[in-house]
């Protein structure tokens, strides 16, 4: 699903982060304690979650994450301390991608991308699968630059090409570059999860992953197509 996009002066943006900032603790409690009632949870247990959204609030966190996460917890019958424990990360990941967006962009675009959580949300999981403060924070410049008004929602596929390019067993530096070079080219984000097809392919073809990296990082940015980028690089 898209993203949807902000085109907002800074002061109705401030303004909506308040807002949710005051909806979030004006109703957080109602839900947590009907989906808490709902559970198996002791009255010790339900306190101990209680306290993890305190916390949340606290930190103004979008609400709907984590209630959301609560209600899955519920319903799967998850242990409160594992339930507690995996809230708690989360909170400490929303709270750690904010401090990267906001040392990365100036204010006002700091703004408006944390004012969309599905943005929000996407940096705290990328933070979460291990991915350093210093390569998101260039993964946000380099998708901010980006002319397409679909940027942030690109930014979602870059992050997930990333973590694809490592879990296939490219390094740190090359997967990121070629993330840089996937993001430069005029490839619609919904197809940047075919660039890891690339590899696969070009393996059966005894092309090493060394080559195939260095070609798309200097054939992509040309390219309209990942099928116009296969033909570049086999």
């Amino acid at each position: 699903m898209g993203i949807q996009k902000f085109w907002i002066i800074p002061i109705l943006v401030i303004s909506w982060v308040l807002a949710e900032g005051i909806l979030f603790a004006g109703t957080w409690d109602a839900r947590v304690d009907q989906t808490l009632h709902s559970s198996t949870f002791s009255d010790r247990d339900k306190q101990q979650v209680r306290t993890v959204f305190t916390h949340a609030e606290q930190e103004n966190l979008p609400a709907d994450h984590f209630l959301l996460r609560l209600e899955e917890g519920v319903a799967k019958q998850v242990l409160v301390h594992t339930l507690s424990s995996a809230l708690t990360k989360e909170i400490e990941a929303f709270t750690q991608a904010r401090a990267i967006v906001r040392s990365t962009l100036n204010q006002h675009e700091a703004d408006i991308l944390l004012a969309d959580s599905t943005s929000w949300s996407r940096i705290a999981t990328l933070y979460q699968q291990g991915v350093s403060e210093q390569d998101l924070g260039s993964l946000i410049t380099l998708f901010n630059q980006q002319k397409s008004e679909e940027k942030w929602s690109n930014f979602r596929y870059g992050g997930g090409l990333l973590i694809a390019l490592r879990q296939w067993g490219i390094d740190d530096s090359n997967s990121l570059q070629v993330v840089e070079a996937i993001a430069k080219s005029l490839i619609p984000g919904n197809d940047y999860r075919l660039v890891i097809n690339l590899f696969h392919s070009g393996f059966s073809k005894r092309i090493s992953p060394e080559i195939i990296i260095q070609r798309i990082i200097e054939t992509a940015p040309r390219t309209r197509s990942i099928t116009m980028l296969q033909q570049f690089i086999q």
